[in-house]
């Protein structure tokens, strides 16, 4: 999991501070999925453009004593249980997230985002 890169599959925004994903897509939807804060650190982190690895390496750079036992192991779950629930992806090679997944939901112009997600085959 390590070399692997990580995106998100969902488009998202934020109410009161707190994260709001927009899961529309995952054999799940629809649904609007709010997340404990180490939740949406990683799905917010999952550009396609780094690996799990860097990731790790970026959280444990925060603690001054290293990385914590358990960091990465804890990391993994997290991505484990959101790719469970089809809002995260795994790949090998970096892939930069189309608009409508790394900007903020209601501030993309919606005809843009519909005809971009048409013409990815996400909508009809």
């Amino acid at each position: 999991m390590d070399e692997k890169y990580f995106s998100r599959k969902a488009c998202w925004h934020t109410m009161e501070g707190q994260l709001v994903v927009h899961d529309s897509f995952s054999e799940h939807a629809p649904r609007m999925i709010t997340m404990e804060p180490w939740y949406a650190v990683v799905f917010m982190s999952a550009d396609g453009e780094h690996t799990v690895d860097d990731f790790v390496i970026q959280m444990a750079a925060q603690y001054e004593a290293g990385e914590p036992a358990g960091l990465r192991e804890q990391i993994h779950e997290i991505m484990g249980t959101l790719i469970e629930e089809g809002i995260l992806r795994l790949h090998e090679e970096p892939e930069p997230l189309p608009t409508y997944f790394a900007e903020e939901y209601f501030e993309q112009d919606a005809e843009i985002r519909n005809q971009q997600m048409q013409a990815d085959g996400l909508i009809e």
